[in-house]
């Protein structure tokens, strides 16, 4: 694969889905330029995945309007079959077919992209070395672990040599060497080959790894920003602490120490945001009355706790979608 030469662009502008009275996705906005990733960040049900269906084509654009380069439409359009022999995408459930080896899924992919004979079989193999998956080429994809078979799905989206890919929970379900390896990869793709990136994920591990984040809750665009700019504004440490009630020591914590402390709705910790967090431990442990505490941590502040501070919600809240899936 080799760089394109020219500067692709995807921008969107006010785009919304809904289904029948629910508003799944409302007025999302972004421009991605060569090279790019922009990560949409959420828990389940944000909107995520709705988002990206319609990016992909595979959802109508029911309102705004989403252009490549400023001209192809992307949509059902015909005009926008220019912008989809550009476009790759990594579906967040497993599309491989596992009875097929690894190479014959890639031969597949590129006979279905009007590739075929010595070029097919070229880019098939340069794609195996690439996911690390030579020595397994002729083997069926259903005895792969499941990073293996992620980093196939990854190739199998890059066998036309796309200039934009949307990934949908790309590492969902992977340990952290399967984590690592992948991103690995895509960050080597971005560098060497100028592609650009879009992301739908609720793991702020991947969200940091972005250009700029998309904030998605219910929805709605919380917050548009870089990652670093996210995190920068919380303050230097993050107190978590643990007890069998936590919505009254989340309130005796701010009545007595004056200090902003926040309920996780998924893990029911208290999430205090402060400076000089070994200090304020201290406070905390000494000045509480005894048996309220079971357990006390510290940590740097993360994406999640940006992201509960900007929605009162945790990164990992899974409710119920009403109608079809909106993730």
């Amino acid at each position: 694969m080799t760089p394109s030469p020219r500067d692709p662009s995807l921008t969107v502008v006010g785009l919304g889905h809904r289904y029948g009275r629910r508003v799944a996705l409302e007025d999302l906005a972004l421009s991605v330029p060569a090279g790019a990733m922009v990560g949409l960040l959420g828990p389940n049900g944000s909107g995520k995945s709705t988002a990206l269906a319609m990016l992909a084509g595979v959802l109508p654009i029911q309102r705004g309007a989403a252009t490549w380069r400023g001209r192809d439409g992307v949509d059902h359009a015909a005009g926008s079959l220019g912008y989809r022999a550009r476009l790759g995408v990594v579906f967040q459930r497993p599309s491989l077919d596992a009875k097929l080896t690894a190479q014959q899924n890639l031969m597949l992919a590129a006979r279905m992209h009007g590739i075929g004979g010595r070029v097919a079989r070229e880019r098939a193999a340069e794609l195996l070395a690439w996911a690390g998956l030579t020595e397994r080429a002729k083997d069926a994809v259903g005895t792969f672990s499941g990073g293996m078979a992620r980093r196939l799905e990854i190739a199998r989206a890059l066998v036309h040599e796309p200039e934009l890919v949307l990934l949908d929970e790309p590492t969902s379900g992977l340990d952290a060497a399967s984590f690592e390896r992948t991103w690995s990869l895509l960050g080597g793709l971005r560098r060497t080959h100028g592609v650009a990136v879009v992301l739908a994920t609720h793991r702020p591990e991947e969200g940091a790894l972005c250009d700029q984040l998309v904030v998605l809750d219910e929805g709605k665009v919380v917050r548009v920003d870089s990652p670093e700019a996210l995190t920068k504004e919380l303050a230097e440490d993050v107190v978590v602490l643990e007890g069998s009630d936590a919505e009254a020591l989340a309130t005796e914590v701010r009545a007595q120490f004056g200090l902003d402390a926040r309920v996780d709705p998924q893990t029911g910790a208290v999430h205090v945001e402060c400076a000089r967090g070994h200090e304020v431990i201290v406070r905390l442990v000494e000045g509480l009355p005894k048996g309220r505490l079971e357990a006390v941590s510290l940590r740097r502040p993360s994406l999640a706790d940006a992201f509960l501070k900007l929605t009162g919600r945790s990164l990992a809240d899974d409710p119920t979608p009403i109608g079809r899936e909106a993730a």
